[in-house]
């Protein structure tokens, strides 16, 4: 009972370090800025390419193994930019250049007293929906010229962006070569006795962190071809642009789905009418399942070993707390710290556990006989 005892305690002090280490490298990477999002690339790259290299490695020296990725990786990149960029470009132009009317023509679906779906509503409803395309033209007045402004500060950062594109590549080789003196000296600072287990965390934990980048990385593949070729059926525009949206902010569980779904029902509902937005709106619901039932918990049970369930308070308590960076960086967080539960306080055993609620039923049960015992 006193080696449990303490093993709780271990994970407990663990997680709070944990959590207060999560919290100032939040706050290191606001204060990095570009700085710090250039470095969460390389990491990010690093994980991506990993198996690659990997692979490369147990056939040719590493440096070789990492020209030949960087090379595929060039290939990759020449290949979007000449048949993805474009019309992803053009949809972008062509949502900006229609906003104004497709605003219009939604304030008229809305006001329209015989829309099927809309009469139906409560009065209040329908006035709310009525004033919404207003209070969008609004928020677009009031805000446009700062989405200008930020347009042109990113047009005009064009030189730092490419060298973010040179530093990327850079760090992450430096990554490469360097991770074994990295964990030789972080060695260093533990003791002897404990070295063979922080050589073993720190395996899981790599493991981890990099199966979790690599999974969601497919599952945004995946789910942003599924919502693209979905939405180019049901013949909605901007098509592509959604989907790569969505499929990039899919990044972070679950969200990408859900911020594809608002625009894509919108767009179906003013350019082709209620009927098709219902079915997209369906079709989306659809998806979710798919993704949520069937792609991600593979993805995630074969990574970071979490259920929907922590997965989802994980990113909802991150968020409240950090904001957008703790949102990303939740999911990692979680599993990094389930890593640290097995290796101090695992769970009971089959036998243990059974054991364990059997005593807790008997006690139960003692203490109702005892407190209807008449004193």
């Amino acid at each position: 009972m006193e080696s449990r005892t303490t093993s709780a305690l271990k994970t407990l002090a663990l997680i709070v370090l944990s959590l207060l280490l999560a919290a100032g490298g939040v706050e290191v990477l606001r204060q990095l800025g570009n700085s710090g999002i250039v470095i969460m690339a390389a990491i990010l790259i690093t994980y991506l390419i990993l198996p690659l290299v990997g692979f490369l490695q147990r056939r040719m020296p590493l440096a070789l193994a990492l020209l030949l990725t960087y090379v595929a990786i060039a290939a990759i990149l020449a290949f979007a930019f000449v048949v993805i960029v474009p019309p992803l470009v053009d949809q972008a132009h062509q949502l900006i250049t229609n906003l104004p009317s497709a605003v219009v023509t939604l304030q008229h679906d809305l006001s329209n007293p015989e829309n099927p779906i809309v009469k139906k509503l409560p009065p209040d409803v329908r006035a709310y929906l009525n004033n919404l395309p207003a209070q969008m033209n609004a928020i677009v007045a009031k805000y446009g010229l700062g989405v200008v402004q930020g347009t042109l500060g990113a047009f005009f950062s064009i030189v730092t962006l490419f060298l973010s594109l040179i530093i990327i590549p850079v760090l992450s080789a430096y990554l490469f070569f360097d991770s074994a003196e990295l964990k030789r000296s972080l060695l260093g600072f533990v003791p002897v006795a404990a070295r063979p287990k922080t050589l073993a965390i720190l395996a899981d934990l790599n493991t981890t962190l990099g199966a979790f980048v690599q999974g969601q990385a497919l599952d945004g593949l995946i789910l942003g071809s599924l919502i693209t070729i979905m939405l180019s059926i049901m013949h909605v525009p901007y098509a592509l642009l959604i989907g790569v949206t969505a499929g990039i902010l899919n990044l972070i569980p679950y969200v990408g789905a859900i911020i594809g779904f608002i625009p894509s029902v919108i767009l179906a509902l003013i350019y082709n009418g209620w009927e098709n937005a219902l079915i997209v709106g369906i079709l989306f619901a659809v998806i979710q399942q798919i993704d949520g039932n069937l792609i991600l918990p593979r993805v995630m049970k074969t990574s970071v070993q979490l259920s929907p369930l922590i997965i989802v308070v994980a990113i909802l308590v991150f968020s409240a707390f950090f904001g957008v960076i703790g949102t990303f960086l939740a999911v990692p967080v979680a599993a990094m710290l389930r890593v640290f539960k097995l290796h101090f306080a695992p769970a009971p055993k089959d036998a243990e556990y059974v054991s364990d609620e059997q005593r807790a039923r008997d006690l139960r049960e003692l203490r109702t006989r005892t407190s209807t015992t008449p004193g």
